[in-house]
């Protein structure tokens, strides 16, 4: 019997609302539920899910503003299906995406996370090249020990998984720490928010990787990771995620941990060569490369 999709859409931004809706219900799979936690200051995405008129989407405004943490948050706890897939609202699912991740994770009790190559589009939906992120993982599907496809991302410094619109998951496998879905080890994550979820899940298991492109990730200039600051921000998570996953059991051999912080590095480099930085950014960049600097000579004599 097939298991319960919850499609959840922790939703703010209603300019691309509508086209994310729409994709999540033209999916050829049921049983299907279609969450959608409201943390708009508006109306427009309420009346967009009135306007569907599709008994299989639920609507849960908030109360007051969430933010992107807490919304995800609520998303997951008020989800009712066994299955969980994010959606984001300015992303797409082609029609096929949850029936065949769906369907990999009911077959394969071991697998604890399924995913798939996406597409990238601009803000009027046109394809874009792949980006390093979106390059393929495989060329054909193809089950992948969790820890190694986890090692993949941190050595090369890269999110190979995918973004929150791209993966499908248990509920049951993902434990929350504290009240945020986004935090691990005592950190809250923002720009490698869904890295932090892959990461718990991929910790045992196997994973999935679906070469057919199923989803669509949104490239705009209204993004979390156009905000000022927020790119200095990132290669800072960086450092702190390949931590917390070595801990954890990632990067086990000496080479993988040197590599993953290789990865860091360069990406600091390129911002200490970068013309044009305020002092305040400038001596923030240069501390966390001596951080950095003395972590890989430490690592160097392991």
């Amino acid at each position: 019997m097939a298991q319960l999709v919850s499609i959840a859409i922790p939703a703010y931004s209603e300019r691309y609302f509508a086209e994310a809706l729409a994709s999540a219900l033209a999916q050829r799979y049921a049983p299907l539920e279609v969450l959608v936690c409201d943390d708009s200051a508006g109306t427009a995405i309420e009346d967009a899910v009135r306007a569907a008129a599709d008994p299989r989407v639920r609507h849960v405004r908030n109360e007051r503003r969430l933010g992107p943490a807490g919304n995800f948050t609520r998303c997951f706890r008020e989800a009712r299906g066994d299955l969980l897939k994010f959606l984001n609202d300015d992303d797409r699912l082609l029609p096929h995406c949850v029936e065949t991740l769906a369907g990999v994770l009911e077959a394969n009790p071991t697998v604890r996370l399924a995913t798939s190559r996406r597409r990238v589009i601009d803000e009027h939906g046109q394809a874009l090249p792949d980006i390093q992120a979106t390059t393929p993982v495989a060329m054909v599907s193809a089950l992948l020990f969790g820890r190694e496809l986890a090692d993949l991302a941190l050595v090369n410094g890269v999110n190979l998984i995918g973004e929150p619109t791209t993966a499908m998951f248990r509920r049951s496998d993902l434990d929350i720490e504290g009240d945020s879905i986004f935090r691990w080890g005592g950190r809250d994550y923002r720009c490698l928010a869904d890295m932090s979820l892959w990461l718990r899940l991929l910790r045992s298991g196997l994973a999935y990787y679906c070469a057919a492109v199923s989803s669509e990730f949104r490239m705009h200039p209204g993004q979390e990771q156009e905000r000022p600051g927020m790119r200095f921000e990132c290669m800072v998570e960086r450092l702190w995620i390949a931590r917390q996953a070595r801990q954890a059991g990632f990067l086990a051999g000496d080479d993988a941990w040197r590599a993953a912080l290789a990865s860091v590095k360069a990406r600091a480099a390129l911002w200490q060569a970068a013309p044009g930085l305020d002092g305040p950014t400038r001596r923030a960049v240069d501390a966390f490369a001596a951080e950095l600097d003395a972590e890989i000579a430490a690592a160097g004599r392991a």
